[in-house]
């Protein structure tokens, strides 16, 4: 069963003409490795079972038919993704941690003609077919097991780039999610600038512990490095026990990428089980072996950076990106250039401006905040069904307001304030960076997670409100606090409301929804 000669297929299909034992996916929950010819030849089976489901020929084509699919992070969700790419579909994957309603949203939104359910779900399959609308085939998905002899599916003409090819459903904070589109031309461009920007190679190994219903497991992660040849190991879920335990057995991974979350249980994880056993020396010389470490999704507090360095020796690598962009600005592989609380410079092709949120103006000053605006073939085509929410999110010369405020150094490094909407809050005329409020209070030994908001008041126009986890055993009132902060912060951005909680609620990725725990807290400020 022939595959279209999409690009990431070709640069597959040469990796495994280059070395046909060069293993492609390693499965922690099979205990498999699959070489990248089976997962062509994988790929081409599922490609021609879905085409006999919906009715089409041998070489039918979905053109653009979407198709979603609730797969746990493994091969299976490879074999799946490519599988419907090479169908002509366009592949809305489904976040295996979502309730019943918010799957049943995303799948009545896209609009469907098929949806695959893995085995792995079986629990829940059938409240999903019967609540399917009538008409869409929901199938099972069998699980692909190791192949001693596969061979190389031949090559099909490609279809047109510019074909959607990957819906990816926005956190939804201020209204229903929105199918975030990208064409095949999107999804190559941003996988193929992150190979060359951070040097990925068949030589790499990359440990995957990210969701892959965002952007940045599935391209930063998967793509980009199945591009480049590499190895991906892929684990259903994040333990720091086992990514310790890996990075122990020094040498067997290059590439580590992760929320700032992750890296804080690392770091946590390291002190309570690892520091001062003999597995000291190992794990601290197998994580400062690893040639690439990413941090993204969420700002990075400068405290997890800091402490996560002192362990391991590795400079965290910050980036800035979205679901509608993939990434548009990154730090370098050259250490000596990374700033800390600055995500870097503009990803090569890809354009980046400040504009003044009120006038549109653009701003060129060195250290003046706006609105980060970005125009390049990384950019997504579109919300599905969705022309004036689209529409609105541009300029008229063409360029995607990302609703993010930033400043700019005289080196051109941009450093993230947060977003506009909930991260910039205007107390008594000052604007304050939420994100800055974060990253110092962070710093206190006493602190272990903080989302700081900002309260609508009569008086200041917003109040500084900080919603703080405190370590075990430690607290501190309201005056203690404010009293350790005017040490490092000017007094307008210290909180002067206090919120004690035993957990922050986040999402996946490891964001918080701001809006939603003003609502919680402070329902009268929402």
């Amino acid at each position: 069963m022939p595959i279209p000669s999409l690009p990431l297929f070709l640069a597959a299909r040469q990796s495994a003409k280059d070395d046909p034992k060069k293993i492609a996916v390693i499965d922690i929950t099979k205990r498999e490795s699959f070489t990248f010819t089976q997962l062509l030849e994988d790929a081409a089976t599922l490609r021609k079972h879905i085409i006999e489901t919906l009715g089409l020929t041998a070489s039918g084509d979905l053109n653009e038919q979407r198709v979603a699919y609730l797969c746990p992070a493994g091969y299976d969700y490879v074999v799946t993704s490519w599988a419907i790419w090479a169908a002509g579909g366009v592949c809305v994957p489904l976040c295996t941690s979502h309730p019943i309603k918010e799957l049943l949203y995303t799948i009545g939104d896209s609009d469907p003609s098929l949806v695959i359910i893995h085995p792995d779900f079986e629990q829940i399959a059938p409240a999903l077919r019967e609540a399917v609308p009538t008409g869409i085939p929901v199938i099972r998905c069998d699980p692909f097991g190791e192949n001693e002899a596969p061979s190389l599916p031949s090559l099909s003409p490609s279809f047109s780039l510019d074909r959607r090819a990957l819906m990816i459903y926005t956190s939804g904070t201020t209204s229903n999610p929105k199918g975030c589109v990208t064409t095949h031309e999107n999804i190559t461009f941003q996988a193929s600038c992150l190979v060359k920007a951070w040097d990925y190679s068949p030589s790499d190994h990359l440990i995957h512990v990210l969701p892959l219903h965002h952007v940045h497991g599935i391209i930063n992660g998967l793509t980009a490095s199945l591009l480049s040849g590499a190895t991906v190991e892929m684990h259903p879920k994040f333990d720091p026990k086992v990514i310790w335990e890996r990075w122990q057995d020094r040498g067997s991974s290059t590439m580590f990428m992760a929320v700032p979350t992750i890296y804080s249980r690392l770091n946590d994880y390291f002190d309570t089980h690892i520091r001062g056993t003999d597995g000291e020396d190992a794990a601290r010389a197998g994580a400062k072996a690893l040639r690439l470490v990413v941090s993204g999704s969420a700002a990075l507090p400068t405290p997890i950076k800091a402490k996560f360095a002192a362990i391991t020796g590795q400079v965290l690598l910050e980036r800035y990106g979205m679901t509608e962009i993939g990434m548009a600005i990154s730090c370098g592989l050259d250490v000596d250039r990374r700033i800390d609380g600055s995500v870097g410079w503009p990803l090569p092709g890809i354009q980046v401006r400040l504009t003044e949120k009120e006038t549109g103006r653009i701003v060129d000053a060195a250290d003046e905040d706006g609105i980060i605006e970005i125009k390049g073939r990384n950019v997504f085509r579109e919300y599905w069904r969705k022309p004036t929410a689209t529409a609105s999110e541009f300029t008229t010369d063409g360029w995607f307001k990302t609703g993010d405020c930033a400043i700019r150094d005289s080196t051109g490094a941009y450093f993230i304030q947060g977003r506009a909407s909930v991260d910039i809050i205007k107390t008594g005329g000052y604007k304050v960076s939420a994100l800055q409020v974060e990253r110092v209070m962070l710093a206190l030994d006493q602190i272990q997670e903080v989302a700081v908001v900002g309260l609508k008041d009569v008086e200041w126009g917003e109040r500084v409100a900080a919603i703080v986890k405190f370590r075990a055993g430690a607290q501190m009132e309201l005056p203690a606090l404010r009293a350790e902060l005017k040490k490092e912060m000017a007094a307008y951005k210290i909180p002067s409301v206090l919120k004690t909680v035993d957990t922050i609620e986040r999402n996946a990725m490891g964001k918080v929804n701001k809006k939603l725990l003003v609502q919680k807290y402070w329902p009268d400020k929402a």
